[in-house]
């Protein structure tokens, strides 16, 4: 199986991180907080912008109808930015809501972009864009596909799955107060995706958890896990993150191990790319986790 994350060099193992219910923020917060954001994409400073569109992507996740609209067209506007980096970072962003929040008709200017980009003055950012199309290409397909638009395929996989996913510790001492949560979005993002499989924020009581299997005649699963290590190298980052397999009446199935690892850009590191380069890890990992443990559930 190959990876589908960029730009990342992975080891496949399985990964399941554990997903707390999230609470919404008003929606007068939310619209302050893009605005905000999207005045920061002006500043001089390209880290100030870069820290502007990492954000703007994470809040993009979650978001919808105008204020997705909003957020992805000023994400986009970054791919033309004058600093590589942001450049890079803007391209990095749309392929990570490609695929989990874009609909089938944001995506052809989006390849149009991509296109562009492989001509980039930045060898990163030609390297990004020639290996992000793919992608983008495949998203597309498999929207249409799903849309009924495309070659008239079967209708999506209904569930075969209900996995309740806990709580995720963090153990890897980077001291960043967002990163059990950012890891949470991505697994979100990844199983939201999977066929068969139905993914819930919470875990229900065990009474009612066990009334919902037998009457959706569903296979449950409650999923926890920890972030172990985040580990820095002189050009890239690795992530280590453990987890438990639980049954339905939270009985230990497995214990599993998931490794990811990711460069932002050639040469060594430096602190101005770290908090990305974790991102980007940490995705990979997930990426991989998620595709391994389809694996394991086909075993069921």
């Amino acid at each position: 199986m190959q990876a589908g994350v960029l730009p990342t060099h992975v080891r496949y193992g399985l990964l399941v991180l554990g997903l707390g219910a999230a609470v919404p923020a008003p929606a007068r917060a939310v619209d302050e907080r893009v605005s905000y954001l999207i005045e920061q994409l002006e500043e001089l400073n390209y880290r100030v912008r870069v820290q502007a569109v990492e954000s703007l992507e994470q809040i993009a996740v979650t978001a919808s109808g105008s204020d997705l609209q909003t957020i992805v067209a000023a994400i986009v506007a970054r791919l033309d930015d004058t600093n590589a980096l942001v450049r890079y970072t803007a391209a990095s962003a749309m392929i990570g809501l490609a695929r989990s929040s874009l609909h089938a008709a944001d995506l052809p200017p989006l390849i149009d972009k991509f296109e562009k980009l492989r001509q980039d003055s930045d060898a990163d950012v030609r390297r990004l864009a020639t290996e992000g199309l793919p992608s983008l290409q495949a998203r597309l397909e498999q929207l249409r596909g799903a849309s009924g638009s495309g070659s008239g395929s079967a209708s999506p996989q209904p569930p075969r799955f209900y996995v309740a996913v806990g709580q995720l510790g963090d153990g890897s001492g980077v001291g960043r107060d967002d990163f059990a949560a950012l890891a949470q979005q991505f697994l979100l993002e990844e199983l939201g995706r999977a066929a068969g499989v139905e993914a819930h924020g919470e875990i229900p009581a065990a009474q009612a958890f066990r009334e919902e299997l037998r009457r959706r005649n569903l296979i449950g699963f409650v999923l926890q896990g920890s972030i172990v290590s985040v580990t820095r190298t002189n050009n890239g980052i690795s992530a280590v993150v453990s987890l438990l397999v639980l049954d339905q009446d939270q009985n230990l199935r497995v214990m599993l191990r998931g490794n990811g690892s990711a460069q932002r850009r050639s040469g060594t590191l430096t602190d101005a790319e770290v908090p990305s380069v974790q991102n980007d890890a940490l995705r990979a990992a997930v990426r991989a986790a998620v595709g391994s443990l389809l694996g394991y559930l086909r075993e069921q």
